[in-house]
């Protein structure tokens, strides 16, 4: 029997045939309307580019697109016939998915389909990848690829990380010292190279437009109040003590915050947020919020009286209110609210959770908490695969024991993110998200059922083989499942260099 593999795993996969039933030709004829049209295009320009096949539209071959609603939310049905190919999704996005469905077959069958039917829809509504171009700033270009990647994986959304203490990398008419100043450190740790980089609001656009035809949300994160020194080498009155910063060169959480206690720093986030949702329009803003030392909190007049007016027993509390407070004003305009780790009273806000017990977890989701779930051992791919080997990436099951179907709506999904400290190449970033964003995505979008390991490992060659014609260079399956001394020397020297880059601290 023709042997033919789909990642993420699909709900139903039946191939009926051992002899092809489809066999592609430069006379296959496309039909689809006007509803269609971004879905074949999509088809199309990848057969273009995999295969430089350009259709003539003579041949008895047809390839049907439509849209459905027989499928649940963002799923399809496909049906390979004798001649024909029939793709329905639910709505445009679901038609989307099925297209991608369709290209991994062709790649591996080089065109020669057996007879087939497909059922498919997703497990989770929310299935994300977060990049970091806040340490290390990456092209438009380059942006672009990783949303061409995010849509053959099936996800969603692009939480985009724009801001941090070693660079602010969007330009914001209203606050143009942000990047005329913050996008720029004259070094990193210790080489003596200056990084640079900001995307205009015309970059902004063009990215979002992008992914929104690959049925991507983009959610812009400008972190606060910590992780905050680009901010304030721009704009140092927004800190507790005033005086001259600089875009940190090293890695680590700093003690510069933003001052709570200043009514000004709130004006001027809440105007920086509502230039930055004119651009994103998806109505999601992440806040970030997460690694925020209180040292200057205790130390500042304003942030002491703050606390005092507002009735709050401790700095942690102070930080609290900044995140409510900005999160309930932008809530007010219609904007979904985001945080990482940072427990809140307000139910609304979602929060983005990288650590914490199963236990803690299904406690979390069972009182009513909105979760996403990017847990740091699976799910972070900057760790190198000695920490976080390919394995570990596909063992992550984010319901378990305790979570009742109460609890599981709670949960909106998960999200594997690619910090940049150490990455700073596309090389690099190639080979630290592939294959184990391929395992992650299993885990956002198929059956817990469906998923086994092995039946995985043995997908790696095609997909290896079908990224590399997409001009990205995964690592190999033998990298990712580090073994023995190899492992044991990649622990070690990942301690080392997350020593040496990590503990430096800015002081006052």
């Amino acid at each position: 029997m023709i042997k033919l593999s789909i990642i993420p795993e699909p709900v139903s996969f039946k191939i009926k045939g051992d002899c092809p039933a489809f066999i592609l030709t430069d006379g296959v004829l496309f039909e689809g309307d006007e509803t269609t049209e971004n879905a074949l295009s999509d088809l199309v320009a990848f057969l273009d580019r995999v295969f430089g096949f350009i259709s003539t539209g003579t041949g008895k071959e047809k390839i049907r697109l439509e849209i459905s609603d027989c499928e649940p939310r963002e799923g399809y049905s496909l049906k390979i016939e004798k001649d024909r190919i029939l793709l329905k999704g639910n709505g445009e996005s679901g038609l989307f998915y099925a297209v991608q469905t369709l290209k991994q077959l062709i790649f591996q069958s080089e065109g020669s389909l057996p007879e087939a039917e497909i059922t498919d829809y997703p497990r989770f509504a929310s299935r994300g990848f977060m990049l970091d171009c806040a340490r290390h700033f990456f092209t438009v270009d380059a942006v672009k690829q990783f949303l061409d990647m995010m849509a053959l994986h099936k996800l969603n959304e692009f939480h985009w990380h724009l801001s941090d203490d070693q660079g602010f990398r969007c330009r914001l008419e209203s606050k143009l010292l942000l990047t005329e100043i913050g996008s720029y450190r004259s070094h990193t740790c210790w080489n003596s190279i200056p990084h640079q980089g900001y995307y205009t609001k015309a970059d902004l656009s063009e990215i979002v437009s992008y992914a929104h035809k690959k049925h991507i949300r983009v959610i812009p994160e400008i972190n606060s109040p910590g992780h905050v020194m680009s901010m304030l080498a721009a704009y140092p009155h927004l800190a507790c003590k005033e005086k001259e910063y600089t875009v940190s060169s090293f890695f680590g959480v700093k003690e510069d915050v933003l001052c709570i206690g200043k009514e000004s720093t709130f004006t001027f986030i809440e105007e920086v947020f509502g230039e930055l949702a004119e651009i994103f329009t998806d109505n999601v803003i992440h806040l970030g919020g997460d690694e925020v030392p209180t040292k200057r909190f205790r130390d500042c007049p304003d942030c002491q009286r703050r606390m005092k007016e507002e009735g709050l027993t401790d700095e942690n509390e102070l930080c609290t209110y900044y995140l409510e407070r900005i999160a309930l004003h932008l809530m007010k305009k219609g904007i979904e609210v985001r945080v990482r780790d940072t427990k809140l009273k307000n139910m609304d806000i979602c929060r983005q959770v990288t650590s914490g017990s199963a236990s803690y977890i299904a406690k979390e989701l069972e009182s009513g908490s909105r979760l996403i779930l990017s847990p740091e051992s699976s799910c972070f791919l900057n760790l190198p695969c000695a920490v976080a080997d390919l394995e570990k990436c596909y063992g992550f099951e984010p319901l378990t024991e305790g979570v009742t179907q109460k609890g599981e709506k709670n949960l909106i999904g998960i999200e594997a993110c690619l910090w940049t400290e150490l990455t700073d190449d596309m090389l690099k970033a190639d080979k630290a998200t592939y294959p184990r964003l391929g395992a992650i995505c299993e885990t956002a979008w198929s059956d817990p059922a469906k998923r086994d390991f092995s039946r995985f490992c043995d997908k790696l060659g095609y997909y290896r083989a079908l990224l590399l014609s997409e001009g990205v260079f995964p690592d190999s399956l033998k990298n990712s499942r580090p073994r023995g001394i190899k492992k044991a020397y990649g622990k070690l020297s990942f301690k080392k260099q997350r020593l040496l880059r990590f503990s430096h601290r800015v002081k006052a």
